[in-house]
């Protein structure tokens, strides 16, 4: 006698498929989710075996479609909701448009160009600051000229590159760059 369980269970869910399904309902409170656990029931009873007799078919699928129920929820739990998904996908986008990489490639290529046009040595000087971020009399030390040579050096390049560029040179806040 194999089966027996399966073949039990599948006729009390064919014969009380309404009242299990009213009674899910009752207790998940949506029919969506009633109708969904009894399918899974359904495919969960070709599963028994008859190594245990079940002894109360209807409590018996009434548990297993609970536990499907439970199953579900946790499984939507985890699943962002729609709204959800919407406010991810209204998050603007702060990386740079093909136009303002291009205006930055353009500037870059403006830039090279006005350094070539400098002096070798304000060349140095802007790059020693600027790039580098190096002091001044560390500058004027590796060029072996005065620090004042290097700011003149430097004020002559950034007025250079500015206008080059196209731009406003902006005086620094905070008065002249350190010199230690």
């Amino acid at each position: 006698m194999t089966g027996v369980n399966r073949t039990t269970l599948r006729t009390v869910l064919a014969a009380d498929y309404g009242g299990l399904f009213r009674r899910l309902t009752r207790r998940l409170g949506s029919a969506d989710l009633a109708g969904d656990a009894l399918q899974e029931t359904f495919l969960r009873v070709e599963r028994v075996t008859d190594d245990v007799p079940v002894h109360s078919p209807k409590e018996f699928l009434f548990r297993i479609a609970l536990n499907v129920a439970t199953d579900h929820r946790r499984i939507d739990r985890r699943l962002l909701s729609g709204n959800a998904v919407d406010a991810l996908l209204d998050i603007p986008d702060d990386s740079p448009d093909a136009a303002a990489i291009l205006e930055s490639r353009q500037d870059i290529e403006a830039l090279d160009r006005a350094l070539a046009e400098l002096p070798a040595r304000a060349r140095q000087v802007f790059m020693a600051a600027v790039v580098r971020k190096l002091p001044d009399h560390e500058i004027a030390t590796l060029l072996g000229v005065s620090v004042r040579t290097v700011e003149i050096d430097l004020k002559n390049a950034l007025k250079h590159c500015a206008e080059r560029l196209g731009r406003r040179l902006v005086r620094r806040a905070g008065g002249p760059r350190p010199r230690s």
